[in-house]
């Protein structure tokens, strides 16, 4: 899910939807990722995506950094198009991905975009029109959601479409987080890292195990963390003081530490590019050059260790 800054329209025109579509189809080929559902609104976006092993990360930086550049082009505009980070929910498959499509696609019809589940089957901007075989789709991975539904193209899209049916007027957006209380013995606060996977028990564990830096922030949100402590946190790791990594240095191990702070604290921690940038006193440019460099020097056990470590 993506939202505009400041709820801002994020696709002023049928041109523009082109546009950021056309952007998403070649970052799914780029990525191996598989689109499952998607919905663009007028100030957000929702995707379902399987994962390939490419970062989804990597992915949404490139298709957000792009579309934010032709936008400001277009209607002679500076600054940031979207609201922070991504953020993203990680799903185990079974009965949940069917809700969540469901979720997604009725977005339109709850938002009154459409009025109508007919409506609803022909509406270009939303992925419910390829499933029903109403609108051509390149991009989007449709005959294993079918499959979920029947054994026929005709038979599945009958039980898809009510399947659909049956969940217009009661999908509320409070209903993603009613889902995550279920999976997840009654856990609803959205600063507690369990709150972004959705699963069984099991499931639950081993994705928080795993994918520490997808969760680092909303831990980072619980803890308390401030840029601050967590700067000096690095450096202390690395040996130095918080002011060798505030000025300006040739030092190699200084460069370094940097450069893992800055990483950490955009891709681990969910800090803003330029919220670090002015901290640091450098471009918000230099930031996202670093975030790369930073990764290299950053490994799983690293990032676990601050995620885990108590602020202070």
């Amino acid at each position: 899910m993506a939202r505009g800054i400041d709820g801002k329209n994020i696709f002023p025109s049928d041109d523009d939807r082109e546009y950021f579509l056309s952007l998403f189809s070649q970052a799914l080929r780029q990525s191996g990722h598989l689109c499952y559902a998607w919905a663009l609104m007028d100030t957000h976006y929702h995707l379902i995506l399987r994962c390939s092993e490419s970062p989804l990360a990597r992915m949404m930086r490139v298709l957000n950094g792009k579309y934010a550049r032709y936008y400001n082009r277009k209607y002679d505009r500076n600054g940031y198009l979207f609201q922070d980070r991504f953020k993203s929910i990680m799903s185990q498959d079974q009965k949940y991905l069917e809700e969540l499509i469901r979720y997604v696609h009725l977005n339109p019809l709850r938002a009154g975009i459409c009025r109508t589940i007919e409506e609803l089957d022909r509406y270009r901007w939303c992925g419910h029109s390829a499933v029903m075989g109403q609108a051509s789709c390149g991009f989007q991975t449709i005959k294993p959601v079918l499959r979920r539904f029947g054994r026929t193209l005709s038979g599945a899209r009958i039980e898809y479409r009510k399947f659909i049916n049956e969940g217009i007027g009661r999908h509320s957006d409070d209903w993603l987080i009613e889902m995550v209380r279920s999976s997840n013995h009654g856990i609803d606060r959205k600063d507690r890292p369990e709150c972004w996977v959705i699963g069984d028990r099991d499931f639950v564990v081993t994705a928080i195990k795993n994918y520490a830096m997808h969760i680092g922030l909303t831990r980072s949100v619980s803890e308390k963390w401030t840029i601050e402590r967590l700067c000096n946190a690095v450096a202390c790791s690395d040996g130095l003081n918080m002011e060798d990594l505030l000025k300006r240095s040739r030092s190699v191990p200084v460069s370094n530490s940097k450069k893992r702070f800055i990483f950490l604290a955009c891709r681990a921690f969910g800090f803003p590019a330029v919220k670090v940038a002015a901290f640091l006193n450098v471009s918000q440019p230099a930031v996202s050059y670093a975030i790369p460099l930073g990764e290299k020097l950053v490994s799983k056990k690293d990032i676990s260790k601050f995620i885990n470590l108590t602020p202070g």
